[in-house]
């Protein structure tokens, strides 16, 4: 019997010490853009992706009720010189081209007498097409923005 305590108590012990530790964001209630907690922390590319997402959502909601679109946070031109996330992106010649891709796709919805809904759509295939190469995670959310055609 007095085994068996203390083996409880040190099996309770290790089934303790095996958890996953809260990280601060966890511990502060702080979550992604697709309502889950940051695992990667919040890198100065990770915040504007959350704001490219973010106005994705916005101009998504206005081009389906037919409003005039919003215009774009500046933010979203600093793609080129925000610190990525470790790892995330080895070469930054590549990730340019698909920003630059991305920014071009994002101006063309704005240019008078153009199919909003076609480009806002060709915009987000150009978000998908970059994150099958770098950062696969985000991809599901990104195809919840496609609007019918």
């Amino acid at each position: 019997m007095k085994y068996g305590i203390g083996f409880l108590f040190c099996l309770l012990m290790l089934a303790m010490a095996c958890q996953t530790p809260k990280t601060e964001n966890q511990s502060n209630g702080e979550v992604d853009a697709q309502g889950e907690v940051n695992p990667n922390g919040d890198s100065e590319l990770a915040i504007v992706m959350r704001a490219m997402h973010d106005h994705g959502k916005q101009l998504r909601a206005e081009l389906e009720a037919g409003k005039t679109i919003s215009p774009y946070p500046q933010l979203i031109q600093t793609i080129n010189e925000a610190t990525p996330t470790d790892g995330m992106i080895d070469d930054h010649r590549v990730f340019e081209g698909f920003s630059a891709h991305y920014l071009s796709k994002l101006d063309s919805i704005y240019l008078q007498g153009v199919n909003q809904k076609l480009q806002f759509n060709n915009m987000v295939s150009s978000c998908i097409t970059c994150h099958q190469e770098y950062c696969h995670g985000p991809i599901p959310a990104i195809r919840k923005l496609y609007l019918a055609q």
